[in-house]
């Protein structure tokens, strides 16, 4: 029989979605959201004005301005994160 074992992890999350992506609609946003509420995960939850795929650059629906506020978001956590 194996060993029970508890494991915790301390995390932050980021979740940037964007307002045009079919794979990802309010109703899974607001799951994710209540799920992460639940897990008493810190977290915070940014709708982006653009397309699904809006930080790639070699994607066509890449949007400068919507990336470059995600990935400061991104940098800012993990900055907080590694200290």
């Amino acid at each position: 029989m194996p060993a029970r074992f508890r494991l915790t992890v301390r995390l932050s999350l980021h979740a940037g979605t964007a307002e045009n992506d079919a794979s990802f609609p309010e109703e899974q946003r607001q799951r994710l959201e209540v799920s992460l509420t639940s897990a008493r995960v810190r977290f915070t939850m940014e709708l982006y004005h653009a397309a699904h795929g809006f930080a790639v650059p070699d994607l066509p629906a890449y949007d400068k301005a919507a990336a470059e506020r995600h990935w400061e978001t991104l940098f800012a956590l993990l900055g907080e994160a590694l200290g």
